[in-house]
């Protein structure tokens, strides 16, 4: 019984704040002032209208990578002044990200003279202007239909606007991992019996335990190790004891053939996997799967599904050619320009022949056969 009535005051709690709070009231009046008064003349908007909270879970994550996409695909964000998910802009540290950026928002959907594309968390929101309708699902569920579309993982917010380097002309490592590796944290039981996969600990201990201790480079200054050309088969990473400046992560990815792509703490999927295929760094992961569309082994990643074949592709990475790789790279980096760059997502969400949508925000929680 504790657990419900925990459960139920926290969200009498997220429903009370942002109407009685200073730091959030003051936040929602600064955002209703913007008004239109930032749109550029013609350009294409996208009205988001938000009600629920489930939009700014994981820190305000969703909320980010999304918005931030539709302004890289060209399109005017313009809110509905929801004061439940509005309002929080002035407490995420993540949304907060946003608010340099030109957007608009509106009392209600008479303030839009004009065609606009909607996304939405209510079902029954119709109005007559919206070309074209996604409506916000957040059930934990897999795409079936033609007209579902899974919520993809985007870059971290704190990288977002970094531009992706120039191919190097080498890279000083064949393996690369690098983030945190915390005992108790990064080898919870829920990986192994929710999603059957090795946890991020596991994994690393086979990684480590399938070269001799002298080929493991593990840096304990990162600036040092970014400016060093020297070679190193496994460069090992942890947060814990190298902090890789956020400015510098992908320049960190760009340094290495192959990306160790560990899962997360309580789920598979993680945004190193986006940001690895965005340096041209080619991942190793158990996770294929879950990426829209799934990557393919030995294609645009390697692929392994337990103990045995992880040892299997750390022997195969050091016995690869050049050309090997190279053709890998290219299929990575054709991979991320076609589905993941910037804004990549939000035209695919508007373009087809459905006027109206679905978007499935946990698609990539729901464990796979």
């Amino acid at each position: 019984m504790i657990r419900p009535i925990g459960k139920s005051l926290e969200a009498v709690v997220r429903a009370i704040r942002p109407i009685v709070l200073p730091s959030y009231r003051k936040g929602f009046k600064q955002l209703l002032a913007r008004g239109l008064g930032e749109r550029r003349q013609g350009e294409p908007i996208v009205c988001c209208d938000f009600a629920k909270p489930s939009i700014d879970a994981v820190g305000g994550r969703y909320y980010f990578g999304l918005v931030r996409d539709l302004i890289n695909a060209g399109y005017f964000p313009v809110f509905t002044a929801r004061r439940r998910t509005l309002s929080t802009f002035a407490t995420s540290p993540l949304k907060a990200l946003l608010l340099p950026e030109r957007m608009g928002v509106i009392r209600s959907f008479d303030e839009l003279h004009e065609p606009f594309f909607l996304i939405t968390d209510d079902a029954n929101s119709a109005p007559k202007l919206a070309e074209k309708m996604v409506v916000v699902d957040d059930e934990w569920r897999i795409s079936k239909k033609p007209n579902e579309i899974p919520f993809p993982f985007f870059v971290f917010p704190s990288i977002a606007k970094l531009t992706p380097p120039q191919e190097p002309e080498s890279r000083s490592a064949r393996l690369f991992f690098g983030g945190n590796t915390e005992e108790g944290k990064y080898d919870k039981e829920v990986i192994r019996e929710t999603y059957g996969m090795l946890t991020r600990r596991e994994m690393l201990e086979i990684a480590g335990n399938s070269l001799p201790p002298e080929q493991i480079f593990k840096p304990t200054e990162a600036i040092a190790w970014l400016a060093s050309n020297s070679f190193h088969p496994y460069v090992c990473c942890e947060t814990q004891h190298c902090k890789i400046p956020p400015s510098r992560w992908l320049e960190a990815l760009s340094k290495a053939d192959f990306f160790l792509a560990c899962p997360g703490v309580g789920m598979p999927l993680c945004h190193n996997v986006i940001e690895a295929l965005a340096s041209g760094c080619i991942p190793i992961l158990q996770y294929a799967a879950y990426l829209t569309p799934p990557l393919q082994d030995r294609v645009n990643c390697l692929a392994f599904h337990d103990a045995q074949s992880l040892h299997e592709v750390m022997d195969l990475i050091f016995s690869m050619s050049p050309a090997e790789i190279d053709s890998l790279r290219a299929n990575v980096r054709s991979h991320y320009a076609e589905h993941l760059a910037p804004g990549r997502f939000s035209q695919r969400l508007f373009s087809g022949i459905h006027r109206r949508r679905t978007l499935l925000l946990n698609d990539y929680r729901v464990p796979r056969p």
